[in-house]
């Protein structure tokens, strides 16, 4: 059982080369979604996998695209974050945590860079 606790959102992220992983895990850790996207001819590819009864694709995806678009490397985001019984509202937090995490890394990222 895993209480809803929402300073338990986590983002590590390991460079492999000149690409990037993203592991996003919070409450009870686990892998719920693996998305994987990269810059080809100003186009951005991927795909996106989940193991069935988790929630994650979606939120895993939309991480992945942003920050393969910003950083114009392969980005793979692993993803698995899962407290009990949560409410609607708990959800969004935990979208806009784990959205503010990656945030901050890019532009982090993006000054180092500069």
């Amino acid at each position: 059982m895993s209480k809803y606790d929402l300073s338990s959102i986590r983002l590590q992220v390991v460079e492999v080369g000149q690409d990037k992983v993203f592991m996003v895990t919070g409450g009870d850790a686990h892998i719920g979604a693996v998305a994987t996207y990269y810059v080809d001819h100003d186009r951005l590819s991927g795909a996106t996998f989940h193991v069935p009864g988790h929630k994650e694709q979606e939120l895993c995806e939309r991480l992945a695209r942003k920050a393969a678009h910003q950083l114009k490397v392969t980005v793979t985001v692993i993803m698995g974050i899962h407290f009990d019984a949560i409410t609607r509202m708990q959800i969004d937090e935990i979208v806009q945590t784990a959205e503010r995490l990656l945030d901050e890394h890019l532009l982090i990222k993006g000054q180092l860079n500069e």
